[in-house]
């Protein structure tokens, strides 16, 4: 590793000597929650495209039948999903390198998941007649779908998003972002010229 000189650094070798000190540096946890938010973000994703689907099913179902009505409500409910899972997947990789936006964006997330599970007991259907019906009257197959959708939908995200908020609102990692990297030794100043 260069070191620049105290009277004039210039401003790339300042940067490698930033970005190597902060890789080097990178804590597991940092590394875990990386992994997470990314793991987390492709779920998202791919709950979104699963939405996708469903609403151009619905639309080529309502053209079939010569019926249309623009199903608002689910598409942007489909986008809202996509777009907390690309989030997810920048705090993720904004974790893994680590940047001093990195805590802001895992945030967002945390804040665009619970935005999310709350939408989905209202516009997902099979989440939203969850209380108008027996339990013990549905069968094997609906309730596993239940619990499916329940999972990936709900059960996955809060608590994820809660985790989220906690590690983020400590004041160590709070202290860390602020710096603008992953924690470091301290340099000694060096002597002047």
């Amino acid at each position: 590793m260069r070191r620049s000189l105290p009277y004039g650094p210039s401003a790339d070798i300042a940067a490698e000597d930033q970005e190597a000190s902060v890789d080097r540096h990178r804590t597991a946890g940092m590394t875990a929650i990386a992994v997470l938010n990314m793991i987390s973000g492709v779920v998202v994703i791919l709950a979104g495209l699963l939405n996708v689907l469903g609403v151009l099913y619905l639309l080529h179902q309502q053209l079939r039948l010569g019926v249309f009505e623009s199903p608002t409500v689910r598409g942007t409910f489909a986008l809202l999903l996509l777009a907390t899972g690309i989030v997810g997947l920048i705090a993720g990789f904004a974790m893994r390198a680590p940047r001093p936006w990195a805590r802001t964006v895992s945030l967002v997330y945390a804040g665009l998941l619970i935005a999310s599970s709350v939408l989905a007991c209202f516009i997902v259907p099979i989440l939203a007649t969850i209380g108008t019906y027996d339990i013990t009257s549905v069968p094997a197959e609906g309730l596993a779908r239940l619990i499916v959708f329940g999972v990936i939908y709900v059960l996955f995200p809060v608590p994820y998003a809660i985790v989220l908020c906690v590690v983020f609102c400590t004041t160590s990692w709070k202290a860390v972002f602020a710096k603008g990297g992953a924690p470091g030794p301290a340099l000694a100043p060096g002597p002047r010229a």
